[in-house]
């Protein structure tokens, strides 16, 4: 919600150093990862990831980008799940102005 989909695709490939295992958690398949590493790498002007054998490892850039955002990433996930377990007060009312 408060990240792009290409950020949090990153970090979870970058995480997982493959693709394929970034699928099972993420629930996706490659072909859209694929494409948003791509899309992030060039709106950065930077390639963030090497293929390393079975796997692929970050450049120097990635792995700059991925110590900078990882804490700000996992802040703005709990920050979510808190609001996503705990509704609002206001949530009922709000809720009610868009229903009728």
């Amino acid at each position: 919600m408060f990240l792009s989909k290409e950020l949090a695709n990153f970090i979870v490939v970058a995480k997982n150093k493959s693709i394929n295992k970034a699928t099972k958690e993420l629930f996706i398949t490659q072909s859209p990862i694929s494409r948003s590493l791509k899309k992030l790498e060039f709106s950065l002007g930077v390639k963030l990831f090497v293929r390393k054998g079975q796997g692929l490892a970050l450049t120097e850039e990635g792995e700059h980008l991925y110590n900078k955002v990882l804490s700000i990433y996992e802040q703005l996930k709990n920050i979510e799940m808190d609001y996503k377990s705990h509704k609002s007060p206001y949530y009922d009312i709000y809720k009610k102005q868009y229903d009728d």
